[in-house]
């Protein structure tokens, strides 16, 4: 049983990494990303409070979110491994998230770091496709639907986000790469780094990420 934090600025295939584990080894996914959507439709207190900086594309305040995630993971099998996705975004979530561990008794066995150049960034986002209904995830180049322009899981016509436009993707990898630097370091410091490159093919990537992992 393991509990690994994954991060990687978006078009590295954090995601899609996971999920691989998900399906072949039992991993739990625990992001924020579904956290707030859920919470939010069940009509959680903190999660529409939440909603107000989430819904404009602003991060959500720190205390706010492990608030709120620290309830979240207890819905999740505590005999399974754990991969948390970005859930530590900023320096400051670091004791946070540390605190949440400690709580539910579990301690941080590796802190995988996904790394991208702007250039593969860019092109991974600028033809990715998502579907509005269920928020499945496409790639016109990686990872295409069945049927063009539909989503697989529910048939809903797929969308392109407005901030996977060159432009926004840019500005979005800035911060990014200001805010992890802090986070890596830490990590490092603590020997619990695992950097990997996300530029080869998923399955290159997954290959090298469960020798790594030691599954």
């Amino acid at each position: 049983m393991q509990t690994i934090l994954f991060h990687g600025p978006s078009g590295s295939g954090k995601d899609t990494q996971v999920d691989l584990l998900v399906q072949k080894y039992e991993f739990e996914n625990i992001g924020t990303g579904e956290m707030f959507r859920r919470m939010y439709k069940e009509g959680d207190i903190e999660a529409i409070r939440a909603y107000q900086y989430w819904s404009k594309g602003q991060f959500v305040p720190n205390e706010l979110t492990y608030s709120i995630l620290n309830r979240w993971v207890q819905k999740f099998d505590t005999e399974k491994s754990w991969g948390f996705v970005s859930v530590v975004r900023d320096e400051g979530q670091i004791p946070l998230f540390d605190d949440l561990l400690k709580n539910n008794g579990r301690e941080l066995d590796f802190f995988v770091h996904f790394v991208l150049s702007e250039e593969m960034a860019i092109e991974r986002m600028s033809l990715r496709r998502v579907c509005s209904y269920c928020e499945a995830t496409y790639h016109q180049k990686y990872k295409p639907e069945k049927v063009s322009g539909y989503c697989d899981r529910c048939g809903t016509k797929l969308i392109q986000r407005e901030d996977d436009q060159p432009d926004k993707i840019i500005m979005r990898l800035k911060e990014y790469n200001k805010s992890v630097i802090p986070i890596v370091n830490t990590y490092k410091e603590r020997g619990l780094l695992l950097e990997i490159d996300a530029s080869p093919s998923i399955e290159v990537i997954h290959s090298e990420l469960i020798q790594r992992l030691g599954l």
